[in-house]
């Protein structure tokens, strides 16, 4: 499975960034997005900058990531998937606004 990771803006240079996560260190390509700022967080994908993200969002990114290791070994409880995925807990899905006006049309 491949997936984007959170990664915090150390320094950056032309239109790469040099980013860290968990206490290692990469350069990123930063040329498919707007430029970063030092301490600013990205989702990066492949040495590749997807987009930009909220301190708040690396966090639950960051706690989902956790829970589903614990999920993967076995060791995950209630408390630790409550933790990783407090904000899809007790709530219906939600549908993208594309398939919910799809939706919608059917109903009628």
């Amino acid at each position: 499975m491949c997936i984007a990771l959170p990664m915090k803006v150390l320094k950056v240079e032309e239109m790469k960034a040099l980013c860290e996560r968990s206490g290692r260190r990469m350069e990123v390509d930063c040329s498919m997005i707007e430029p970063p700022a030092a301490d600013e967080w990205l989702l990066v994908f492949q040495e590749r900058a997807i987009r930009a993200v909220s301190a708040e969002e690396a966090a639950e990114i960051e706690a989902a990531l956790g829970a589903t290791a614990l999920a993967m070994t076995g060791e995950a409880d209630e408390a630790a998937i409550r933790a990783g995925f407090g904000d899809l807990i007790d709530r219906e899905p939600e549908l993208p606004p594309h398939l919910r006006a799809q939706v919608g049309r059917r109903l009628e």
